[in-house]
């Protein structure tokens, strides 16, 4: 299994500069020391296996990384002490020897957030979350809104901010995106008006789905379909976290509805389509790990309606789940515990 980590950082540390890491862990449990090779950054976020990994070893990752010199945008902007960081990912080939020890060669950065955000200590929500299409063509990704309320930004095609984004594996821009030949459009959008994505997955019929956080309540549960707008931060099912109303999503204005949504909030942070069988009548229901829920989240389709169907209280905030190839479930837990857990039913 391959692990991302963020380092800690203390809350006065305005510019993180310790890198994140890559772990190898086996069947047994044994953790490697950080893997070298990778991109110069400030923390990882999502790992993903290229479809053809069983010949190219190549390996894609979320991260977040710093640049003193970019232009200096955000509502943090004025302040000298903080400099610009954004999303970006990279991909290297992995090679493991025979002593078990992993590197990355020829790491390279194939996209990166327009624009960087000079934003406060704190100021997170870089999305993150890649998949690949069924037909392992494209790699999918979300990018999140840094906390920026300038709709303009989330809003506009001329920023990644808030979006679900689609290039090619090398990281080019594939000519029947929906916004390729725009005028001032980036040609990497899907779809608009996101906030916090941290859950996207093919289901086995071929439909892209994605769960975002909401401010105070409204984390939302979509069918991601191209050129689709998600209302925020214009509309929201949730409210600002001083309480003052969002306007609430209705029919006929403009926005795609969220299949499900949940108020108070689950903090959704990984989610996906379960296909084994270990989990008895589980396959083709979401599995949504959450922060606040501290758990998982099941979910069960009729088409394109979902509906949640079960809570399971792990007790921790949970940062990911995953299913393996035998069809266990595999969790991580936020710091400082920071567990790794195999799941089982119980019969």
């Amino acid at each position: 299994m391959l692990i991302t980590e963020r380092p800690p950082t203390p809350a006065a540390l305005l510019n993180p500069i310790d890198p994140g890491r890559l772990r190898l862990v086996t069947q047994a449990g044994v953790v490697s020391a950080p893997i070298a090779g990778l991109s110069a950054n400030v923390g990882l976020l999502d790992v993903k296996l290229d479809p053809k990994y069983s010949s190219n070893h190549l390996v894609y990752i979320s991260f977040m990384e710093r640049d003193p010199t970019a232009p200096r945008v955000g509502r943090d902007a004025a302040d000298p002490a903080v400099d610009p960081a954004g999303l970006a990912i990279m991909r290297g080939t992995l090679s493991i020897d025979p002593t078990g020890t992993a590197s990355i060669a020829g790491a390279a950065v194939i996209w990166r957030q327009q624009p960087k955000i000079v934003s406060n200590p704190g100021s997170g929500e870089p999305g993150g979350r890649m998949t690949f299409s069924p037909d392992g063509k494209y790699l999918f990704f979300t990018s999140g809104d840094r906390q920026e309320f300038e709709p303009s930004r989330i809003q506009g095609l001329g920023s990644t901010l808030g979006k679900v984004l689609r290039i090619f594996p090398d990281g080019s821009i594939p000519s029947d995106n929906p916004f390729v030949g725009t005028a001032g459009a980036l040609g990497e959008i899907w779809t608009i008006g996101h906030r916090n994505q941290y859950g996207l997955a093919f289901n086995a019929a071929g439909e892209l789905w994605e769960n975002e956080m909401g401010p105070m309540g409204g984390d939302e549960l979509n069918l991601i379909e191209k050129t689709k707008n998600y209302g925020w931060p214009n509309v929201s099912y949730g409210d600002n976290y001083g309480g003052a109303p969002i306007t609430k999503p209705a029919a006929g204005d403009g926005y795609a509805p969220a299949a499900f949504w949940w108020t108070p909030v689950i903090a959704p942070s990984n989610m996906i389509f379960y296909s084994g069988t270990e989990f008895g009548d589980w396959k083709g229901d979401a599995i949504i790990s959450g922060l606040q829920s501290k758990g998982l989240v099941r979910v069960r389709f009729s088409g394109t309606t979902a509906k949640e169907v079960q809570r399971i209280d792990l007790g921790a905030r949970i940062r990911s789940v995953t299913q393996g190839p035998d069809g266990g479930l595999w969790v991580l837990e936020d710091q400082p515990a920071g567990r790794l857990l195999r799941l089982s039913p119980v019969f």
